[in-house]
């Protein structure tokens, strides 16, 4: 079985690899939104914590304050932190 490096898993296009600052950077915004998404979704869960991100990410697009980079940088996180291989295995009741 071939292991994937963390960078092939989640190529960035040609000339768009954000910055170790960029990264850092989705990071911070990523947990800036959960936190108000905490606030005021009562069943939060993966599928609602997408969809916000997907609504603010176009937002932003829109309105000119998210680069390509830091899209990139984003969609990388949110791979990782919504993959199901994170999801906690609980027993049958």
């Amino acid at each position: 079985m071939q292991t994937l490096e963390k960078s092939d898993q989640y190529p960035a296009p040609a000339g768009s690899a954000p910055t170790q600052a960029e990264r850092i950077d989705a990071i911070e915004q990523f947990l800036q939104q959960l936190v108000l998404l905490l606030e005021v979704e009562p069943e939060l869960n993966r599928e609602s914590i997408a969809a916000w991100l997907d609504i603010v990410g176009r937002s932003e697009r829109a309105h000119g304050l998210q680069s390509l980079r830091q899209k990139v940088a984003m969609d990388s996180l949110r791979a990782v932190v919504l993959s199901p291989a994170v999801d906690v295995l609980l027993p049958a009741t």
